[in-house]
């Protein structure tokens, strides 16, 4: 699969920035402004489509139980409209954010594709109200997804700099209408905007003799294995990820999101630690990476040729996947046998003969022989 080359759209109108970032604090100015990200697009569309049988609904169902599960923090993806008031976007008056006029299997995509962004925080990425009602009210964040721009103006998507911690039900907002109801185009614009309101600035590109070159770092490559930061334009390539590099206020201001994000949200712990803290595993696994240099191993007792492969968690064709793995075989005594990597795929697979193994999961590092950001989830499966 191969992305478009639109990804090389002149930036001259992307983003409107706040020089001076609000604080994290309920107190509401006339100097805090919100992002207004276009993300380098030159022509939006303003066309909206006709509703299908098959629109995506909110609309509660009854509970299997009367227990409402109370996260750390909540991202809640509001997809059916809303009414908008008593907030800091509410200068113009109460706010009619009419639904986002998404089929529901492209409603379960974005999900898939901001759950994976989120997954190795602390946080649950929800459809549900009532988890977003029970959260604390400085530990959640309210994505307003919607064909409404009209009260706005033009842009992908907007949100307020810290805003997940004001407690005041500030929401953000994405324009479905605008990004012409790609899923892939929305789900990048939701994970980008909550990066905003939990306090990112935007991955700026720079040459390397420190020339600005972009508010938005584009990224690099083509197809599955083609990459770019959240917090940069990641429309136009498959793996994006958060980052560590500059900001627009010089090659030198480095960002590191994950960083900023944790201090927010905190890291979800590493269950699978030390290769003497093996996992028995089967035939199924699933896994996570929350750190750029985790390493999870694996025992396996091998009766017949066996191939053993590592998955990113991911749609079809490893579409929206944040991960490009790799695997350590290691002998019974731990000794390193061979390492396996794929550079057409973001997958790693092998055949293990009859014997006893470690299999050890890893991340793949990039083009720039990075490994950070590459934090998700992923299944190990023997077949």
């Amino acid at each position: 699969m191969k992305f478009s080359p639109v990804v090389f759209l002149a930036l001259l109108v992307s983003c409107t920035k706040n020089i001076d970032t609000p604080s994290q604090t309920t107190e509401q100015t006339a100097e805090k402004k919100p992002e207004s990200c276009n993300f380098g697009i030159q022509s939006f569309n303003k066309t909206k489509r006709i509703a299908s049988g098959d629109m995506y609904s909110q609309k509660k169902k009854p509970r299997e139980t009367g227990t409402i599960p109370i996260p750390n923090a909540t991202i809640f993806l509001d997809f059916d409209g809303q009414s908008v008031s008593n907030t800091i976007w509410n200068a113009i008056g109460t706010i009619k954010a009419a639904p986002a006029n998404l089929r529901a299997l492209e409603v379960e995509r974005i999900m898939q594709r901001v759950s994976e962004d989120y997954s190795p925080f602390n946080v649950a990425v929800t459809t549900d109200e009532d988890v977003y009602n029970a959260t604390n009210a400085a530990k959640r964040m309210r994505v307003i997804i919607t064909e409404s721009w009209e009260w706005f103006g033009i842009a992908g998507g907007t949100a307020y700099n810290n805003s997940f911690t004001w407690g005041n039900n500030t929401p953000s907002f994405i324009f479905s209408t605008l990004l012409g109801y790609n899923e892939k185009f929305i789900a990048e614009a939701i994970s980008h905007e909550v990066g905003h309101t939990l306090g990112l600035l935007h991955q700026a590109l720079y040459n390397g003799s420190c020339t600005f070159l972009s508010e938005y770092n584009l990224g690099f490559g083509e197809g599955i294995t083609s990459w770019a930061p959240i917090m940069g334009i990641g429309y136009y390539r498959n793996m994006t990820t958060w980052h560590k590099g500059p900001t627009i206020y010089g090659c030198n201001n480095i960002q590191d999101d994950v960083a900023i994000i944790a201090n927010i949200l905190s890291m979800k712990t590493d269950d699978n630690v030390g290769i003497n803290k093996f996992e028995q595993f089967t035939t199924f696994a699933q896994g996570l990476i929350n750190s750029s240099d985790d390493l999870d191993y694996y025992f396996i007792d091998v009766k017949e040729s066996t191939t053993i492969t590592a998955r990113p968690n991911a749609l079809e064709n490893e579409e929206g996947a944040n991960l490009n793995l790799k695997l350590n075989v290691y002998d019974k005594k731990g000794v390193l046998i061979r390492t396996v990597s794929n550079s057409a795929s973001l997958s790693a697979s092998t055949v293990l003969t009859k014997e006893k193994y470690y299999i050890g999961v890893e991340t793949e590092a990039d083009a720039n022989q990075s490994r950070y950001g590459m934090l998700g989830r992923y299944t190990l499966q023997a077949y």
